[in-house]
């Protein structure tokens, strides 16, 4: 692993000052050299910056490439896209499924060099851009950004591997900026950036960046229709996620594991089990490789409904293809218990005993959706319990924890509500217009919506649904 040589006493000055930044405010004080280099305009340090304590978000300058993202809210819950990170975190650190991160099939296929174009006499900048990636792994954007300020003239390269060092950190701000100034945008930009969109839902922004991509003469490649495809997934919209892998075929493309992997994974999101049943056994025709994630996918399916029999009826999946059960396969599986009783929680102790006996350790993840099992039901001794069993164990609590335990699990509950009503009671239970004047959209890390006023996103974001 590749260090960033942030040793010098100038640097490090510069990195005692982003130190007030927090996960819900930009609170950064970088000088004014702007991004772009040189003595061009630039998004520059400064415009990154908020008023420390004002809990606000600048939304971003709007372009003809992307709209202004709106507001993010200032809120004591759990931070922006916190679960992901931390979920993302503990996959990328496991060495069982680390040969399946769809980042390592492109370099192993040649998407990754094919999406790389030739800059003919452009500055060499390896050196920098291995920096910014090594910083991008570990969601450090501030610092990837203002590395790329350092350059007279960052090379698309860089600007691509800076942008999508805003992308993992979900920063569609700092995204979007670094974007827009791109002179020259690649297909990996474009790509990063849909990634993003999917992640925070804003899918009609996502389509919306595939026609601009094709209006500037890129074409979208395997890795821009899996990522559209995971994107669909994010907003349970399986028809489209299903077209997009259709539409890969009929481009000649090859469909690989890959490929139906992510279209089982966007099925199975959407509590669609026949279509991601189906879709396994496309893969078995088509003499595919099918690897954990695929059969993991299974059981998720599962968990809207809460339907446990059919989350069964994949384990036997398992010993057929010769692969071996972990603790994913076995926290989704907790997910997918139905929440009737307080029997419920005797259910999840069980699944935690199994694994013990199987010698597969429960980690945080699974001690989490165990504990959930608990709050939702109710039983607040139950769900102590587990806490103590967990930390005995060596695992610490993450936000996710602190989220379920504090109370954020009743959005969970009425999640789980909805999925087991029938339509007509979702429908009742529909909330009426909002007021003229204010808007409303998801947050990716919990699922709750916010709402803020139009005219001043900044000052009137807020948890509470405005009345009419």
């Amino acid at each position: 692993m590749i260090q960033p040589a942030w040793t010098s006493t100038s640097i490090r000055v510069v990195l005692q000052q982003m130190s007030c930044f927090s996960r819900r405010g930009l609170r950064v004080a970088w000088g004014v050299r702007p991004l772009g280099g040189g003595g061009s305009p630039g998004i520059g340090a400064r415009s990154f910056c908020a008023e420390a304590g004002s809990g606000s978000h600048p939304s971003a300058a709007s372009s003809s490439d992307g709209p202004a993202p709106a507001a993010e809210p200032h809120f004591s819950g759990p931070p922006r896209g916190g679960f992901w990170a931390e979920r993302r975190a503990d996959r990328d650190a496991r060495p069982d499924r680390g040969h399946l991160d769809p980042r390592a099939h492109r370099y192993q296929t040649g998407w990754q060099a094919r999406s790389s174009m030739d800059f003919g006499d452009l500055p060499d900048q390896r050196k920098q851009i291995k920096e910014v990636r090594w910083l991008s792994r570990n969601r450090r954007w501030e610092e990837a950004v203002h590395l790329m300020s350092l350059e007279a003239e960052p090379n698309p390269i860089f600007r691509t591997a800076v942008l999508d060092a805003c992308v993992k950190s979900l920063q569609q701000r700092a995204a979007w900026q670094v974007f827009n100034e791109m002179p020259m945008k690649t297909t990996a930009a474009y790509n990063s950036l849909i990634a993003l969109q999917g992640r925070l839902k804003q899918i009609e922004v996502a389509e919306d960046l595939l026609h601009k991509m094709r209006d500037n003469g890129l074409q979208p490649d395997f890795v821009t229709y899996t990522t559209l495809i995971t994107a669909y997934g994010t907003v349970h919209d399986v028809e489209k996620a299903l077209a997009t892998l259709e539409r890969m075929k009929a481009e000649g493309m090859q469909v690989d594991r890959v490929a139906y992997g992510a279209a089982m994974s966007a099925c199975a999101k959407a509590g669609d089990k026949d279509s991601t049943w189906k879709l396994l056994g496309a893969m078995d025709e088509a003499r595919l490789e099918t690897d954990i994630t695929h059969l993991t996918s299974l059981i998720v399916s599962c968990a809207r409904t809460k339907d446990e029999a059919r989350a069964r009826e994949a384990f036997p999946e398992f010993s057929k293809r010769g692969i071996a059960l972990d603790s994913i396969v076995y926290t989704s599986f907790i997910h997918c218990l139905p929440v009737t009783g307080k029997q419920a929680v005797d259910a999840a102790v069980e699944v935690l005993k199994e694994m013990k006996g199987r010698a597969i350790l429960p980690d945080t993840h699974t001690y989490n959706a165990a504990i959930r099992v608990a709050v939702t039901c109710e039983a607040e001794d139950r769900s102590r319990e587990l806490l103590a069993e967990m930390e005995s164990a060596g695992f610490q609590p993450n936000r996710e924890t602190e989220f379920i335990l504090s109370g954020g699990n009743n959005f969970y509950r009425g999640q789980d509500q909805q999925a087991l009503s029938s339509p007509g009671d979702v429908a009742a239970a529909s909330q009426p217009a909002l007021p003229p004047g204010w808007a409303s959209a998801a947050d990716p890390s919990t699922g709750r919506s916010y709402y803020w006023r139009e005219a001043d996103p900044a000052g009137s974001t807020t948890w509470e649904r405005p009345q009419v």
